[in-house]
């Protein structure tokens, strides 16, 4: 558990999620603003803001990766958690570790398709219809998104393992 903890009170761990916040209030503000600002050039105005769909599209996803990998961390993300309320305290820590080591496996999983399609992107360069922003923008939301959902669920894991663990040898002595 020692282990977990430090990796928690680490620089490392407190920059990224320091980053995170700041990419939420960011990305929440500016797709706030910009449709704020497309709504009221289009009914005030009369006017259209060239290419502003793409923009706020790639901020959306920003919002929403950094916002999912966040929820893992805050281990907010949804979840059915009737079943384990019926375990009993031994069934539910095993039931963690399995769930924890799926959603890891899961996430590794999505992590590396990211990787291959932020590669693609960057190697064939497709860009947005209107104004010509390269997808890899956007695209790399996904990967760092999932990365970080990888990150958080595998020290989750480990912890649930480690607590387990422990259950099993409290019962034997």
């Amino acid at each position: 558990m020692n282990l977990i903890g430090s990796i928690k009170r680490s620089l490392f761990w407190k920059s990224i999620l320091g980053l995170q916040r700041i990419l939420l209030v960011l990305t929440s503000l500016f797709v706030v603003l910009i449709m704020c600002a497309e709504v009221v050039l289009r009914y005030v105005f009369k006017s259209d803001l060239f290419g502003i769909e793409e923009i706020v599209v790639i901020a959306a996803f920003w919002l929403y990766f950094m916002g999912s990998s966040y929820g893992v961390f805050e281990k907010s993300h949804v979840k059915a958690d009737i079943i384990p309320q019926m375990l009993r305290p031994r069934a539910r820590a095993l039931l963690s570790v399995l769930v924890n080591f799926t959603v890891s496996a899961l996430c590794i999983l999505f992590t590396v398709w990211a990787v291959g399609m932020v590669r693609y992107s960057i190697t064939w360069m497709p860009r947005t219809t209107g104004l010509r922003i390269p997808i890899y923008i956007s695209q790399s939301s996904v990967l760092l998104g999932y990365a970080l959902m990888s990150m958080y669920s595998i020290v989750y894991f480990i912890e649930d393992l480690f607590v387990f663990v422990s259950m099993g040898r409290e019962r034997e002595a």
